[in-house]
């Protein structure tokens, strides 16, 4: 097909047409054409050279751009270009540093300003250096950032509250998701990546995520690579994704979920423009009803809605939910365990098997309980207890011990009063008031240790008995309790019968049925 530029020089070069002709042909006056043809000669065009010249060198022949005059010093583009795409510097740094102090001083026109040095340098970044396109398969990114747009809700005292939106956006289908929370602290955008993942019931295998600090300690640059938070690190672990950081001020590096943030935001302000939400789950509530009318909007590119290309190309490629869920806590890595084998959360400490000494350890603090791993495996699990002013005793667990540690554990008071109630709570209340009578704690351990020995002779209940006897008489010593034992415990005596209830009037006896037999 021939281009507009082509038929008008044939028209031109034509000698049987005179100027008016082929003004009426190209839709052009008939000077206009007399300019043209003069061009055309003076560039020395003929009909023969058309099938070698490109449209666009035609083009200079016939019309030529005008030249504005120079009213400033031009830079050396190819120069500045390189310079940009070499070292990443940028524009005004260039600005100052290439442009400005390697301008040549003898001339007498002004430098270009920054304004027009930025516009033009656009203009020859746009045509020297193409953008690349992203191809992405079905279910394997996920791209989250936050919008700009902050939902507002009125508590009971009636004052307004800010929350966060985050938007999670999958770039094959251009299907999203998202939730409201409260800020963007690192518990809430778990908290909130959780409740989309199971509202989704899947999880994808990477996500593009923008350089926030409640997932990025450090954030990615030409010259390093991101350095994720552990607690964010564990989290996407749990799911089995790996993390990709987009690069600190590169938009381009997740431009689909740029794009979806500013049209969700824009759905979702036309829901809240009338209403006053008094909860985030009723903003929430709002929000999924704005994002299932723009999920349900027939796109024009693949002529059908993102919640269809979901469903049908992408859900079926996302990786199925781990069997739990996540849950929350706060991570200490690079613990090294000292020679007492305890580790110290939050002024309280919690033993560790001694075989660990001297190892680095991770401890997860969460709301119930601590878990501390070694190498990815865990170790140890306590429950957590708040440190108050009358309570910072060590949680202790005796497997954790040594043996010899072990055996004088085993003295402890408490270990003994605990030791005695899992065997019965009599025999746990003669050791606690056995302790309380003697002075050292050693009396009792052999006391209770003899006692435990012979207690598959005696047997349980004799035992009991014996201890409660024992309480009864106030006789809180070993040889009392074994002279019990080897007479045996005396019997509580049987409680007396009581008498057996008058019998009431309303008790049908045999004369009441005797009288319907003989009615029969």
């Amino acid at each position: 097909m021939k281009s507009d530029i082509r038929r008008m020089a044939e028209r031109l070069l034509d000698p049987t047409l005179n100027h008016t002709e082929v003004g009426r042909l190209i839709n052009r006056n008939r000077d206009t054409v007399r300019r043209l043809r003069r061009r055309a000669v003076q560039a020395g065009l003929r009909p023969e050279m058309l099938g070698d010249l490109p449209d666009a060198r035609l083009r200079d022949m016939l019309m030529p751009s005008g030249h504005r005059k120079v009213r400033c010093v031009q830079p050396d583009w190819d120069v500045v270009v390189r310079h940009i795409l070499a070292t990443g510097d940028s524009v005004l740094d260039t600005y100052d540093d290439i442009y400005l102090k390697q301008q040549s001083t003898d001339t007498d026109l002004p430098p270009m300003s920054y304004a027009n040095f930025c516009r033009e340098l656009a203009k020859i970044l746009k045509r020297r250096a193409p953008e690349y396109r992203h191809h992405y398969r079905p279910g394997e990114v996920m791209q989250i950032d936050f919008a700009g747009f902050q939902p507002v809700w009125t508590d009971p005292q009636n004052e307004r509250r800010k929350s966060t939106l985050l938007i999670a956006h999958f770039p094959f289908s251009q299907f999203c998701l998202g939730e409201v929370i409260q800020s963007q602290s690192r518990a809430d955008v778990i908290h909130g990546l959780t409740r989309i993942f199971a509202r989704l019931n899947a999880a994808p295998r990477r996500i593009i995520l923008d350089n926030f600090k409640a997932a990025i300690d450090v954030a990615r640059s030409k010259r390093r690579e991101a350095r994720i938070n552990p607690e964010f690190q564990a989290f996407l672990d749990h799911y089995r994704i790996v993390p990709d950081p987009a690069r600190g001020r590169e938009p381009r590096d997740k431009g689909a979920v740029e794009g979806t943030v500013r049209l969700s935001q824009r759905y979702y302000a036309r829901v809240l423009r009338d209403r006053t939400p008094r909860s985030m789950a009723e903003l929430n509530e709002l929000l999924q009803a704005a994002l299932e009318h723009l999920n349900d909007k027939v796109m024009r590119r693949w002529k059908m809605s993102r919640n269809e290309r979901f469903l049908t190309r992408e859900m079926s490629c996302l990786r199925p939910l781990p069997n739990t869920s996540y849950d929350y806590g706060n991570w200490h890595p690079g613990i090294r365990i000292q020679r007492h084998y305890h580790v110290n959360v939050e002024g309280r400490d919690y033993s560790v098997p001694s075989h660990l000494i001297g190892e680095m350890v991770s401890i997860k603090a969460m709301a119930a309980t601590i878990e501390i791993y070694h190498d990815s495996t865990l170790v140890a699990v306590h429950p957590r207890r708040a440190v108050t002013p009358t309570d910072d005793t060590p949680i202790t667990d005796p497997a954790h011990m040594p043996e010899n540690h072990r055996a004088i554990w085993r003295q402890n008071p408490d270990a003994l009063i605990a030791r005695a109630s899992d065997y019965s709570l009599s025999l746990g209340r003669f050791v606690c008031k056995h302790l309380e009578v003697n002075t050292t704690p050693r009396a009792t351990y052999n006391m209770l240790k003899r006692l435990l020995e012979v207690a598959p002779v005696y047997g349980k209940t004799t035992i009991d008995a014996a201890c409660v006897e024992a309480l009864r008489r106030d006789q809180i010593n070993a040889d009392a309790l074994w002279q019990i034992l080897d007479r045996g415990p005396k019997k509580l005596p049987r409680p007396e019968p009581q008498p057996a209830p008058t019998p009431s009037e309303n008790i049908r006896g045999a004369g009441y049925y005797s009288e319907d037999d003989d009615a029969a």
